[in-house]
């Protein structure tokens, strides 16, 4: 399964008039561009587990409400204050500061935990610890991953600060 995740900075305004229509909330919510608009594809997925374990108390991409409100989606929406506090705490963390931690997110992100085998009779459902598969990274790929990230994570610092600078709310999904 792999979904692209997506960022995007607008007025308290518009994200409250955009959540009031839920039926075409990620329509509207695609046609944002450049600056607007961050496309991170794949990194967000390691980004979250990164800055839960660096312990950021406002996380870009678990903290916030659900948006729309739906609670079958996978997109969060941060309030101007919390932009404001996640843009000062990537300001003042650089990604180094953040790679320890880079082992442990690509294992959370890869580990599969549920039967993913259509002709199991388990489909759908977490698998016993038995069966449970966890990767293992050479030092070469982790290094390839933090080369990676680390453009990802300087854009994205530069996208909280103009969110922060223009009082701005954040939206991210994936999809």
């Amino acid at each position: 399964m792999s979904l692209l995740g997506d960022l995007v900075r607008l007025s308290p305004q518009l994200r409250e008039d955009i959540r009031s229509h839920p039926a075409t909330a990620y329509e509207r919510m695609t046609t944002f561009g450049d600056p607007e608009r961050l496309e991170l594809d794949w990194e967000w997925k390691l980004f979250g587990p990164l800055f839960t374990a660096a312990g950021f108390s406002v996380n870009p991409f678990r903290s916030g409400v659900l948006f729309p409100e739906e609670p079958n989606g996978f997109a969060r929406a941060l309030d101007p204050p919390q932009v404001a506090e996640a843009s000062a705490r990537l300001d003042r963390t650089p990604f180094t500061a953040l790679a320890p931690h880079l082992l442990g997110a690509l294992v959370e992100r890869d580990t599969v935990r549920v039967d993913y085998d259509y002709d199991s009779p388990t489909y759908g459902r977490p698998l016993p610890p038995e069966r449970i598969v966890t990767p293992s990274f050479t030092d070469e790929e982790l290094d390839s991953y933090r080369t990676r990230l680390t453009a990802s994570y300087t854009d994205l610092t530069h996208f909280y600060r103009a969110a922060t600078h223009n009082g701005e709310c954040t939206v991210f999904w994936a999809a």
